[in-house]
């Protein structure tokens, strides 16, 4: 059933690259038994490593902000929240640069077992982390972790269209996210009521989530190198300037600027929800599951926008999902806060995220050319990442001036989704004819 999910698509046309690359052709095609079940076998492992990232990640935030069994509130100040999700960042900022190439000129397998084999030794680390109940042993574990998702990042993204095909990329995508998203909740959901169980709990849950991870990546079919003579640097800020040159003046860019907006916002989500606890008066599990919602709906959200576009991409999705995300955000700042009131408002702002993210990732996949996808959506997600490092700082540094209500915060994200939501509309021409056919392979580097 899987298999045909994923294969529901005809072969497609031989296109011309665009400007930017060589004239040569491209050739798309339905994947094959053994891509799919390589995709699967990708998927098993991309959601262990969501999972871990978020039980450790949501631990924290909780831990910081309310307490309880690890009596960590208030340790990193008002806005200990954003200081913790600014750790999570940081080493990506730093290493995209260098994983992007990495992911381009070795095998991406190669360095997708690699990172699940780190995520079982960091795993272990937090175990000890918690034992110790070291906060600051436990954020250097987040920050490490977070180093050997920069790794995986690269190379996950870009083994997709190996595995599966051009064709058939929206449809993976929503798989992608439905069941990333849904780990997402677990971790999100399921740290809050292992912290009340005690720490060392949630460490050796992290311990057995990795290992499943690591066992899944070694099912993924054996692939060469996509640029083995690529030249090495460790300029990786040169590097990115560079790719952005290749990019400037394409639909790249423009899907590069939406996706870090976006998590930009999401970010300062995620910083926002846990003080609800103080509103509310939550209890660490129920911190946790309210932190789940917005997956809850983007994993919805993001399945339908994947199924729905059948084997295109559909880019004028984007701006719809901005404007329902808008109206979503500006709900929540305005509408009384209630548990439940809370839970419908940030799954149904999850499902507009859904909609808008989905074709987003697709053409950061779909327009660069094989050789430098790698690099292109490195690059893509080291702007994001500072971008959500930026959303992050700025929230720790005025919670304490002007306070860390939520509905404060959440109008403030409200108006700058609305600012996408105008920008991606005047764009939607662009993105709808980026997600053609023949504009697959269209972006190259300028070595």
């Amino acid at each position: 059933m899987f298999i045909s999910l994923i294969t529901g698509c005809r072969d497609r046309r031989t296109v011309p690259r665009g400007s930017l690359c060589s004239p040569l052709i491209v050739k798309t095609h339905t994947p094959s038994q053994q891509g799919v079940r390589g995709f699967a076998a990708l998927l098993v492992a991309m959601s262990c490593g969501a999972m871990n990232d978020n039980l450790l990640r949501g631990a924290l935030l909780v831990a910081v902000a309310v307490g309880g069994t690890h009596a960590w509130a208030g340790e990193l100040g008002s806005g200990g929240t954003g200081w913790v999700t600014f750790m999570l960042y940081v080493p990506f900022i730093v290493l995209l640069g260098v994983t992007g190439q990495l992911a381009d000129r070795f095998p991406r397998r190669t360095i997708i077992i690699i990172s699940r084999v780190l995520e079982v030794a960091l795993s272990g680390l937090a175990v000890l982390a918690f034992a110790l109940g070291n906060l600051y042993l436990a954020c250097g574990t987040l920050m490490l972790m977070a180093a050997q998702s920069a790794l995986f990042s690269p190379a996950k993204y870009g083994i997709v269209p190996d595995l599966v095909g051009d064709a058939a990329l929206s449809r993976a995508n929503g798989l992608l996210s439905m069941l990333t998203n849904v780990m997402i909740i677990a971790g999100m959901a399921v740290s809050g009521l292992l912290l009340e169980q005690g720490g060392l709990w949630l460490g050796l849950a992290m311990v057995v989530v990795a290992t499943t991870g690591l066992c899944a990546s070694l099912c993924i079919p054996r692939g060469a190198a996509a640029q083995p003579e690529l030249k090495f640097t460790w300029r990786t800020f040169s590097a990115h300037i560079d790719n952005l040159a290749a990019m400037r003046g394409t639909p790249a860019m423009i899907a590069t600027i939406s996706w870090c907006w976006f998590y930009a916002i999401g970010s300062l989500m995620i910083a926002i929800i846990p003080n609800y606890t103080n509103v509310l008066s939550l209890s660490q599990a129920q911190a946790g599951m309210m932190l789940a919602a917005p997956g809850v709906g983007i994993a919805v959200g993001g399945l339908a926008a994947g199924f729905g576009s059948g084997d295109r991409i559909r880019g004028r999705l984007v701006p719809l999902g901005g404007a329902l995300m808008t109206v979503g955000l500006i709900l929540l700042a305005l509408v009384p806060p209630t548990q439940l009131m809370l839970w419908i408002l940030l799954g149904l702002t999850g499902v507009a995220a859904g909609l808008f993210v989905i074709p987003i990732l697709s053409l950061l996949q779909h327009l660069p050319a094989a050789g430098f996808r790698a690099r292109c959506i490195g690059t893509a997600n080291f702007c994001t990442y500072l971008a959500m490092s930026v959303s992050a700082l700025t929230y720790a540094m005025l919670a304490d001036q002007v306070g860390s209500d939520p509905s404060l915060w959440f109008l403030a994200c409200g108006l700058l989704m609305g600012g996408m939501s105008l920008y991606t509309f005047v764009k939607r021409e662009v993105l709808r004819t980026a997600g053609l056919h023949a504009a697959a392979g269209s972006v190259a580097s300028r070595d």
